[in-house]
């Protein structure tokens, strides 16, 4: 078996589900000593003294000047359910298919980082500058261990996010934040209704619709912005009482130009056009890590157009582009670092559900088409 294939079987036989990232954490550190490079690694505050979900990051430098390009994947994967027909952590070949957790997201794409950082420690002379190699974990989470990079203040002046996306590369994300919203009524006895009282719910279900009706702002590729109010919660089934309290939680995507405090006065404008000003409380959902913002690479960018290129090269194919609706650990290294970042890497089917897989000889061409995109950007003089 081909050591590249051999590492992503070894990986898929891991138990990494999100919370237990440490085993998979010594694995890779193992792989990357091997390699002659110094595994550092970090730890969330709440984690410093347990050391059970770390992140690791390493650096090979080549010890010319240059830029720096970071390779990045998550390590941790989404937890597993009983509908499984292989055994989960069993790498199990069915034609061009491999089975096995984390099989598309995202060991394959690990495996290929790690691939390319093997050939540059043995061929240091054919760039310059450094490899950022960052493997975090809680991307199936909150996204705390990319965080963590951000605190530590890594920089580098390109990133692939080597997340499991083969037919085209991403180079923008939409970002995402959540509200808490509460509508308050005036509680009564349910016999003196609709006499006595202000029933929460009702006008709580009248926001709801005038929050999913708001507009939103555009963008020429990642199209607009959307609002979900995507549960509700009020009054006692138990008790003859008027519910004097609505809560609505909100999901809203949004685009360049949009953020929490422009999200914030939509609703409230939303409240007093109903006649609520003074009768609704919202405020962003309290989390343990940053919201993500949304962001957009110009698709002439060299790390763009660079991987395409070499895409090109290695399949004799076009490799669009694309701007996802959703977030991912990109747009915290696009927004919060500042880093031009792409998400491309091998892929499969199955994400996040029974029965996930993915391909080998997406695995071996997306080791190859990094190699070729690090040799070509840090070492553009050839």
């Amino acid at each position: 078996m081909e050591p590249i294939i051999q590492r992503w079987y070894d990986m898929i036989r891991i138990n990494s589900v999100n919370g237990h990232e440490a085993p998979m954490a010594d694995y890779i550190a193992a792989a990357l000593k091997g390699m002659g490079l110094t595994p550092h690694f970090s730890y969330f505050p709440e984690d410093a003294e347990a050391k059970e979900r770390p992140s690791l990051w390493t650096e090979l430098d080549s010890g010319r000047p240059g830029k720096t390009l970071m390779l990045i994947g998550h390590i941790d994967t989404v937890d597993v359910t009983d509908g499984w027909n292989t055994d989960p952590f069993t790498p199990t070949e069915v034609g061009d298919r491999v089975y096995g957790r984390g099989a598309m997201d995202m060991k394959g794409g690990l495996a290929a980082i790690l691939e390319t950082l093997e050939y540059y420690t043995a061929h240091t002379d054919e760039i310059c500058g450094k490899i950022l190699a960052c493997f975090v974990s809680d991307e199936e989470g909150l996204s705390k261990g990319t965080y963590q990079l951000v605190k530590e203040g890594l920089a580098a002046d390109y990133a692939i996010m080597g997340e499991c996306r083969y037919d085209n590369v991403a180079i923008g994300f939409r970002g995402r934040y959540s509200f808490e919203v509460t509508v308050h009524g005036v509680a009564a006895h349910a016999s003196h209704y609709p006499a006595v009282g202000e029933n929460a719910l009702i006008t709580g279900g009248k926001l709801a619709a005038a929050i999913e009706a708001l507009p939103t702002l555009t963008h020429p590729d990642l199209k607009h912005g959307t609002w979900c109010v995507r549960y509700m919660e009020g009054g006692n089934a138990g008790t003859l009482v008027v519910p004097d309290s609505c809560y609505l939680f909100v999901d809203r995507y949004v685009v360049p130009g949009e953020d929490d405090r422009t999200c914030i006065a939509q609703i409230m404008e939303a409240a007093a056009s109903l006649g609520l000003a003074d009768k609704v409380d919202v405020r962003l959902k309290p989390r343990s890590s940053p919201y993500m913002q949304s962001f957009a690479l110009d698709k002439s960018h060299p790390l763009v157009t660079t991987l395409q290129e070499k895409f090109r090269e290695v399949t004799g194919k076009d490799l669009p582009v694309a701007y996802d609706p959703s977030v991912c650990d990109s747009n915290i290294l696009a927004v919060s670092l500042g880093i031009p970042t792409v998400t491309f890497g091998p892929s499969g089917g199955g994400m996040h559900a029974d029965n996930e897989y993915g391909h080998p000889w997406q695995v071996k061409n997306c080791a190859e088409i990094y190699r070729r995109t690090v040799a070509t950007l840090l070492c553009p003089s050839r």
